[in-house]
């Protein structure tokens, strides 16, 4: 993996390669993500920068992380994937009579773009990525 300047940092590259993998299918829910000695060989990068990938994506709920038997992808087809570009203003809200298919208890989140209507989505099943995090993917990418 070849470092640019000014570009986002190895982690987040990798990352983000891992994440459009998810996306796409390549790695569907259950299956076994790579691991960090696998992360190592694969981009020539450290043990702390293949850590840095796989606890951005585990903190971003794509993967979980099972000590002793690996890291697992999390993220499932149903889930949504929303885009939070500049100025996108994202709150929770408890789920009201208008949401209907919430599970009692489950938050709403309610989205806001410039120009655009609110979007109100699910919070147990929406993953929020900023465009900045979707690398070379870019914006448009995914779709929600």
């Amino acid at each position: 993996m070849h470092e640019g300047r000014g570009g986002p940092p190895k982690y987040a590259r990798i990352a983000a390669e891992l994440r459009g993998r998810i996306f796409s299918g390549e790695l569907p829910a259950g299956a076994r993500a790579p691991s960090e000695p696998e992360l190592c060989d694969t981009y020539g990068v450290s043990k702390t920068t293949a850590a840095k990938a796989m606890d951005l994506l585990a903190g971003e709920g794509l993967i979980t992380r099972q000590p002793g038997a690996g890291s697992f992808v999390a993220w499932a087809p149903d889930a949504a994937v929303l885009e939070a570009g500049p100025g996108t203003r994202i709150t929770v809200e408890p789920a009201s009579a208008a949401d209907r298919g919430v599970p009692a208890g489950v938050p709403v989140l309610v989205v806001e773009r410039p120009g655009s209507a609110p979007e109100r989505h699910r919070a147990d099943i929406t993953v929020i990525m900023t465009v900045a995090a979707l690398g070379d993917q870019g914006a448009g990418h995914l779709a929600s």
